[in-house]
Protein backbone atom coordinates (compact mmCIF):
# COMPACT_ATOMS: atom_id res chain seq x y z
CA UNK A 1 0.00 0.00 0.00
CA UNK A 2 1.87 2.93 1.17
CA UNK A 3 5.75 3.19 -0.74
CA UNK A 4 8.21 5.33 0.66
CA UNK A 5 11.27 6.34 -1.19
CA UNK A 6 14.35 7.83 0.96
CA UNK A 7 16.57 9.54 -1.06
CA UNK A 8 19.96 9.64 0.70
CA UNK A 9 23.69 9.90 -0.20
CA UNK A 10 25.49 6.85 -1.67
CA UNK A 11 27.49 5.43 1.38
CA UNK A 12 25.91 7.78 3.97
CA UNK A 13 24.17 4.94 5.80
CA UNK A 14 25.25 1.56 7.20
CA UNK A 15 22.69 -1.20 6.52
CA UNK A 16 21.82 -1.09 10.20
CA UNK A 17 20.93 2.31 9.51
CA UNK A 18 18.95 1.37 6.78
CA UNK A 19 16.99 -1.41 8.37
CA UNK A 20 16.20 0.89 11.40
CA UNK A 21 14.70 3.66 8.88
CA UNK A 22 12.54 1.23 7.48
CA UNK A 23 11.20 0.01 10.43
CA UNK A 24 10.49 3.43 11.77
CA UNK A 25 8.92 4.37 8.62
CA UNK A 26 6.49 1.35 8.73
CA UNK A 27 5.89 2.08 12.51
CA UNK A 28 5.11 5.45 12.12
CA UNK A 29 2.86 4.56 9.10
CA UNK A 30 1.21 1.64 10.90
CA UNK A 31 0.62 3.79 14.55
CA UNK A 32 -0.63 6.88 12.27
CA UNK A 33 -3.50 5.00 10.21
CA UNK A 34 -3.93 1.65 11.55
CA UNK A 35 -2.71 -0.30 8.76
CA UNK A 36 -0.83 -3.12 9.25
CA UNK A 37 2.70 -2.83 9.08
CA UNK A 38 2.94 -5.47 6.04
CA UNK A 39 1.36 -3.11 4.11
CA UNK A 40 4.38 -0.80 3.97
CA UNK A 41 7.38 -1.12 1.23
CA UNK A 42 10.14 1.05 2.25
CA UNK A 43 13.19 1.72 -0.85
CA UNK A 44 16.29 3.11 -0.12
CA UNK A 45 16.76 4.77 -3.13
CA UNK A 46 21.43 5.45 -3.08
CA UNK A 47 21.35 6.11 -6.82
CA UNK A 48 24.62 8.59 -6.96
CA UNK A 49 22.45 11.47 -8.85
CA UNK A 50 23.15 14.72 -8.52
CA UNK A 51 20.62 16.83 -6.17
CA UNK A 52 20.32 20.84 -5.64
CA UNK A 53 19.01 23.14 -3.78
CA UNK A 54 18.86 26.51 -4.77
CA UNK A 55 21.55 25.35 -8.00
CA UNK A 56 23.88 24.54 -5.71
CA UNK A 57 24.73 20.46 -4.48
CA UNK A 58 22.70 19.12 -1.63
CA UNK A 59 24.96 17.51 0.70
CA UNK A 60 23.52 15.36 3.90
CA UNK A 61 19.45 15.95 2.74
CA UNK A 62 17.29 12.85 3.32
CA UNK A 63 14.06 13.42 0.62
CA UNK A 64 11.30 10.83 1.72
CA UNK A 65 8.66 10.30 -0.73
CA UNK A 66 5.63 8.26 0.45
CA UNK A 67 2.53 7.06 -1.87
CA UNK A 68 -0.22 6.27 0.59
CA UNK A 69 -3.82 5.84 0.18
CA UNK A 70 -5.95 8.38 -0.13
CA UNK A 71 -8.37 9.40 3.08
CA UNK A 72 -6.30 9.78 5.91
CA UNK A 73 -7.17 13.25 8.13
CA UNK A 74 -4.66 15.83 8.19
CA UNK A 75 -3.63 15.62 11.98
CA UNK A 76 -2.83 11.69 10.63
CA UNK A 77 -0.60 12.57 8.16
CA UNK A 78 1.17 15.25 9.97
CA UNK A 79 1.81 13.41 12.99
CA UNK A 80 2.86 10.83 11.07
CA UNK A 81 5.37 12.99 8.83
CA UNK A 82 6.89 14.28 12.51
CA UNK A 83 7.27 10.62 13.40
CA UNK A 84 9.28 9.86 10.81
CA UNK A 85 11.20 13.00 10.86
CA UNK A 86 11.96 12.78 14.21
CA UNK A 87 12.81 8.78 14.05
CA UNK A 88 15.06 9.35 10.99
CA UNK A 89 16.74 12.07 12.17
CA UNK A 90 17.93 9.88 15.58
CA UNK A 91 18.73 7.04 13.93
CA UNK A 92 20.78 9.22 10.66
CA UNK A 93 21.98 11.78 12.94
CA UNK A 94 20.58 14.05 10.08
CA UNK A 95 19.23 17.38 11.35
CA UNK A 96 15.33 17.56 11.13
CA UNK A 97 15.81 20.28 8.84
CA UNK A 98 17.41 18.36 6.92
CA UNK A 99 14.92 15.64 6.18
CA UNK A 100 12.41 16.63 3.48
CA UNK A 101 8.84 14.39 3.21
CA UNK A 102 6.41 14.43 0.89
CA UNK A 103 3.15 12.49 1.12
CA UNK A 104 1.06 11.46 -1.92
CA UNK A 105 -2.39 10.37 -2.22
CA UNK A 106 -3.49 8.12 -4.29
CA UNK A 107 -7.43 6.38 -4.35
CA UNK A 108 -6.91 2.97 -3.40
CA UNK A 109 -8.69 1.75 -5.95
CA UNK A 110 -5.65 3.17 -8.50
CA UNK A 111 -3.37 0.30 -6.73
CA UNK A 112 -3.02 -3.38 -7.06
CA UNK A 113 -0.67 -5.35 -4.23
CA UNK A 114 -0.48 -8.74 -3.78
CA UNK A 115 -2.98 -9.21 -6.93
CA UNK A 116 -5.88 -7.78 -5.80
CA UNK A 117 -7.17 -4.02 -5.77
CA UNK A 118 -6.75 -2.13 -2.14
CA UNK A 119 -9.04 -2.03 0.48
CA UNK A 120 -10.00 1.84 1.67
CA UNK A 121 -8.45 3.26 4.84
CA UNK A 122 -10.63 1.02 7.72
CA UNK A 123 -11.63 -1.96 5.64
CA UNK A 124 -8.28 -3.69 5.60
CA UNK A 125 -9.98 -6.74 7.44
CA UNK A 126 -12.78 -7.37 5.76
CA UNK A 127 -10.30 -6.89 2.37
CA UNK A 128 -7.68 -9.44 4.31
CA UNK A 129 -10.28 -12.33 4.91
CA UNK A 130 -11.47 -12.33 1.40
CA UNK A 131 -7.63 -13.03 0.24
CA UNK A 132 -6.67 -16.89 -0.24
CA UNK A 133 -5.51 -18.92 2.86
CA UNK A 134 -1.64 -19.16 1.29
CA UNK A 135 -1.63 -15.41 0.97
CA UNK A 136 -2.82 -14.54 4.57
CA UNK A 137 -0.37 -17.09 5.78
CA UNK A 138 2.21 -15.32 4.27
CA UNK A 139 1.20 -11.56 5.64
CA UNK A 140 0.86 -13.05 8.82
CA UNK A 141 4.37 -13.71 8.80
CA UNK A 142 5.46 -10.11 7.89
CA UNK A 143 6.17 -7.82 10.51
CA UNK A 144 4.83 -10.19 13.15
CA UNK A 145 8.04 -9.07 15.66
CA UNK A 146 6.53 -5.56 15.92
CA UNK A 147 4.38 -5.10 19.18
CA UNK A 148 1.78 -3.34 17.06
CA UNK A 149 1.57 -5.68 14.28
CA UNK A 150 -2.26 -6.41 14.74
CA UNK A 151 -4.78 -8.17 12.10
Amino acid sequence: MPTYVCSIQPGSLSEEQKAKVAAAISRAHSEATGAPTYFVQVIVDENPKSQYLGGEKAKGHIWIRGDIRAGRTEEQRNGMMLNMMREVSAITGVKESDIWIYLCNLAPTDMIEYGHVLPRPGEEQAWFGGLPDELRSYLKGLGTDRSNFEL
